[in-house]
């Protein structure tokens, strides 16, 4: 039994669950094939659910819903709770992040011993570029008192290469978390399958 199959299976099950169906029911066959993997579903929107016949406002909201909790819960129960490097962040965002049709632009606050204390997304940008301005990007670490930050976005073309604006905007970020009194640890750019960490890169 293949990977592929094993998550097409649980992604049913969750699906029949919702909508309270069986997972070999027609609903949930209908929806697998027009969304076959979790990024594609999560991607959907509520009119594309609607015009799966059976699926209706409150069934749609209801999908869309359960599917943001979910990945919420998840991805704040398995975030490292000591990041050791950027491949912990990586790991634990590039199943959100790296299919994503738009640039995300999260922030990751830490303590002063780099234990996760949240992660939040704070600008979304177009099909080429995040817009994020300093004082987005640090409202909610100075709002929850972290003392350390690591900065996470994703190319949507899958290539994680920074760009000269990646650099610029991580030189522009570093220096306000000097002015700041906060350590930024890392930019970490999230492609398909692989990431870039600007620390690294030595641009930090």
């Amino acid at each position: 039994m293949t990977d592929k199959y094993i998550a097409q299976a649980t992604l049913s099950t969750v699906l029949a669950q919702i909508i309270q169906e069986k997972p070999e029911g027609r609903i949930v066959n209908e929806l697998m094939t027009r969304f076959p993997t979790l990024p594609a579903l999560l991607d959907a929107t509520e009119d594309e659910l609607r015009a799966v016949s059976g699926i209706g406002v409150v069934k749609a909201r209801q999908i869309i819903s359960a599917l943001d909790m979910a990945r919420s819960i998840c991805l704040r129960a398995t975030f490292p709770s000591i990041v050791r490097s950027a491949r912990d962040i990586f790991n634990h965002l590039r199943v959100e992040m790296q299919y994503l049709p738009k640039e995300h632009f999260v922030v990751v606050g830490l303590d002063n011993k780099i234990r996760t204390l949240f992660w939040e997304i704070v600008a979304v940008g177009s099909l080429d570029a995040a817009i994020i301005h300093p004082r987005e990007a640090f409202r909610p670490v100075l709002n929850r008192n972290s003392d350390a930050v690591i900065f996470v976005h994703n190319h949507p073309s899958g290539d994680p290469t920074p760009s000269k604006e990646d650099i610029e905007i991580t030189k522009r970020l570093r220096q306000a978390g000097e002015i700041l009194d906060v350590r930024v640890i890392d930019h970490i750019i999230v492609g398909f399958e692989t990431y870039c960490s600007l620390a690294e890169q030595g641009h930090l």
